[in-house]
This record gives structure tokens, sequence and C-alpha cells, in this order.
């Protein structure tokens, strides 16, 4: 069929190419080491041969949990690449579910096109019973396809629901619901008459409008994150005093989030003066992401809690 749109397919991994022992290995598939070969995920869905022009692009398959830095790095210029050189209108990148939502984000900060790039898992593998991975992925590129996904940041698409990457998060270890938007919802759907719906439009700053850009870059700033418990969403007195010695003798920032699934955390004037900057409604993982690109433009709080304010 001529001029269809043309998606360019990046697999790197995760559920949604897992191959488990049986057709009821919901569970430890991990375990047994199997995944679809190149290109046979795309061959088991040939009803894409009407939606777009799909070409898959080679890249490294890993689990999302062994993604590192120098992966994220890579995959921007992946990405730059594919659009520069004209191979495609849309993008997108299959994913495993426990880090995909810091992909999303980490490439909403970062890429410089307004065209659309698209993340997507799956909660079950390829070879169970009712596996997910198969429509999500025909819904992943018709998202991909639409033009109405262009200049909206990068997108996940699971379960018949977009969300913005910087919103979303996963909240369910097995069900195929897990991902949810808690305080924000979801920007449109993926619907069962082959509709692709919109509601709304992301407002914080992304992909060209920020000032991010790693294309050059081979590694991050180092940012670690620390779990306070049995007091949720404040340091314990220990905490705070550990932050305050690394804040006076070592200059180093800190960024405070809350533990809890949904609501702000905001800059008191005592957090501002010891040197904190306060992570909005971002989970810790999102705001570490965050954080790490911001030093790359600047060690100054103040500055980059303008970022975490716009961002």
């Amino acid at each position: 069929m001529a001029n269809l749109p043309r998606v360019a397919l990046i697999l790197t991994g995760g559920t949604i190419d897992s191959v488990g022992k049986d057709r009821l290995d919901l569970a430890w598939y991990i375990e047994a080491g199997k995944r679809l070969n190149d290109g046979e995920l795309l061959q088991q869905l040939p009803e894409l041969k009407s939606i777009a022009e799909v070409q898959e692009i080679p890249f490294r398959r890993l689990p999302s949990h062994a993604l590192i830095d120098k992966d994220w790095l890579d995959l921007v210029r992946t990405i730059h690449k594919i659009f520069d050189e004209d191979k495609a209108d849309g993008i997108v990148i299959t994913h495993g579910t426990n880090t995909i939502e810091e992909t999303a984000y980490f490439l909403n900060l970062t890429l410089k096109t307004d065209k659309p790039v698209v993340v997507v898992g799956s909660m079950r593998p390829s070879s169970a019973i009712s596996a997910d991975g198969y429509l999500n992925l025909v819904n992943a590129i018709k998202v991909a396809a639409d033009p109405q996904s262009k200049g909206r940041g990068c997108l996940l698409v699971m379960n018949d629901t977009i969300f913005n990457g910087r919103d979303v998060t996963k909240n369910a270890t097995y069900r195929v619901e897990a991902f949810q938007s808690r305080d924000l919802g979801p920007l449109g759907f993926a619907d069962g008459d082959g509709k692709i719906v919109y509601y709304h439009q992301p407002v914080r700053k992304h992909t060209v409008n920020t000032e991010f850009d790693v294309r050059n870059l081979q590694s991050l700033p180092r940012v670690d994150m620390v779990l306070s418990y049995v007091g949720a969403g404040r340091p314990t007195p220990a905490e705070d005093a550990a932050f305050d010695k690394c804040f006076k003798e070592k200059g180093m920032l800190m960024c405070l989030c809350s533990r809890v699934a949904s609501g702000r955390v905001v800059r008191s004037p005592g957090l501002q003066r010891r040197g904190f900057v306060a992570g909005d409604n971002l989970q810790p993982w999102k705001a570490r992401l965050l954080l790490a690109l911001a030093l790359t433009i600047t060690t100054n709080a103040d500055e980059i809690q303008s970022m975490f304010d716009t961002y």
C-alpha cells in the first residue's frame, strides 16, 4: 500500500520479546533465558502491513534492569541518526517495563525532535496465553504513525492508553493495566475502533524546548538515591546531618522527593538554605535523571530548581 507512514522499530528487550517455558509461564519466563529471534516479533504481526512501513533497526537487546547511562546516550544518538537520515516519520522502542518510565522521561528531556517517539512494553511474555505485547506494539506503531502525536514529547503506550513520558509510572507487578499517571491522567487512547484519540497536551517543556543536548556526551554525572524509611516523605535526623555535611564540605546538591505515589514536594526556605532542590511531583528515579542532566549545565541550586519547576 502506497504512502503509508514510515515507522522505525528499535528492540531493546524486555518481557515483550521474552519466551517462557510454556503458555502459562507468566512469572518465571526471565529465568528461561529465551527471546524471540531478530525480526520474529514483526513476523507475527502481518496486520502492520496495512498500518505503516515498519523497519527494524539494530540495537543492543538488554533487559531493562541491565541498561546503563551509556545505553541511553547511544539510544538518543540512534534516534537522531534515523531522523537525520530521513528513514522514518516516527519511532517505536520496545523496552522492559521495570525501567521503561525512566527511559521515556530521559528521551522526553533530551531528544531534539518533535517527531513521534513511543516506548512500549508488555506485562506478559510473547509465549503466554493472552499475551498483551502484540496489541501493545500494534497500538504503539499506530500512535507513532499518527500526525497528532507530533510535538507531544516521548510517549508511552500500554494497555490501549497513551501516556506522557514525564508523568507515567508503573504501579503493579503483573497486571496489564500496570501503568498510570496518578496526578494527571493519560494523554489519550489507542481505541478498539482503530482511532488514536488525544484529550490533553503536555504543558511541561520537553524535547526541542529543553537545554539538554546529550548527543556528544559519553557519560552523565553520578546521582545516587537514598531511601528514608520509618518516617515517610522527610529525611531522618541522622540523614539530615549527613546531607548538611555533604553540602557544607563538598558542595553536594540534594533533591528531596517523596516516597508516596502522588503529590508535590515543595522547596521550603529551610531546604533552600541547605542547598536542597525540591522534586515537584517526580518519582525519585525520575528526579535522579533530571538532576543528572541539570548538572551537565550548572551546579547552581536555584537554577536547577527552576528546571524542576519547568520540566
